[in-house]
């Protein structure tokens, strides 16, 4: 039987302060420091294939213009929609690390959403753990411009893995209100969903969001501000509590006082953290 805890610790992009981001090396490092689940980001290639990637272009983190170079839009970015999957997945994913430093470092692959949902199946397989999957859809205001709307593809990926329930272990989130909408309501998913905010959200707002999510994914600076203090009494987690809303705190890293304080002080259901070693102590340490 597969048991999460009540307060999750989630691994922002796999173990990303160790390993180079959204790679499969990464997420399973995560998982042996003991998280609870991966955040990762999707965006659509040029096939229309959901693939594993923060950004929407390619260079700031791969070895993309090595092997394609002159295949970048006006502005000067190699973006993933010009690239099919085949050929983004064959791409060395170095992380955010200055390009002379990428040579010292392995060629880790790019994984597609597909490939994760089979690690997990996998995973679940041979350990019986399934982890929870935090699936952030990356600018989907963007792909619709494009022509490629991002919500169906990723549904779909995740229907044909048996992740379609409320209770399969998997999230949606976005800052997209419009596209966290268009998934409750026009595509019916049953998946919850998740409001990213950097924003401070007022109580009318909060109210909108409850009626079409299930939580609020919050930048950390609106729970707390860098001296450790409550921002506006805390009033945005009691908020989340009051409306039976789940809230998740984004980005934590090596302070495990912060991540303490967000668990125990201000309630968080959830921290995203770079550093999920980190905040498996921290959680254990209630204070």
């Amino acid at each position: 039987m597969n048991h999460q805890p009540d307060k999750l610790v989630i691994a922002h992009r796999g173990a990303s302060a160790y390993v180079p981001e959204h790679t499969l090396a990464a997420y399973a490092l995560a998982l042996g420091q003991g998280a609870d689940g991966i955040e990762t980001d999707v965006v659509l290639s040029a096939d229309g294939v959901p693939v594993c990637l923060h950004d929407l272009w390619l260079e700031t983190t791969t070895d993309v213009a090595e092997r394609f170079d002159g295949r970048t839009r006006s502005d000067g970015h190699y973006y993933a929609i010009e690239f099919t999957a085949e050929q983004i997945t064959q791409l060395c994913a170095f992380g955010r690390v200055a390009r002379e430093d990428r040579p010292a470092l392995p060629c880790l692959l790019v994984p597609s959403l597909e490939d994760l949902l089979r690690f997990r199946q996998l995973l679940h397989r041979t350990t019986g753990r399934l982890f929870t999957l935090l699936i952030e859809l990356k600018a989907p205001h963007f792909h619709r411009e494009q022509g490629k709307p991002l919500e169906e593809p990723v549904l779909e990926v995740l229907n044909r893995y048996g992740c379609n329930s409320a209770d399969c272990g998997v999230i949606l989130q976005s800052f997209d209100a419009q596209s966290l909408q268009r998934l409750r309501r026009e595509l019916g998913t049953h998946l919850p969903l998740f409001q990213l905010t950097v924003h401070p959200v007022t109580s009318h707002q909060m109210d909108e969001i409850a009626a079409y999510a299930q939580g609020i994914s919050a930048q950390r600076w609106l729970i707390e501000d860098g001296e450790g203090n409550p921002v506006e009494g805390g009033e945005l987690a009691s908020g989340c509590h009051q409306l039976g809303l789940k809230l998740l705190v984004w980005t934590m890293g090596r302070d495990e006082d912060a991540v303490r304080r967000m668990f125990w002080q201000y309630g968080a259901d959830g921290v995203i953290t770079d550093n999920p070693d980190v905040a498996v102590n921290a959680r254990g340490q209630e204070t």
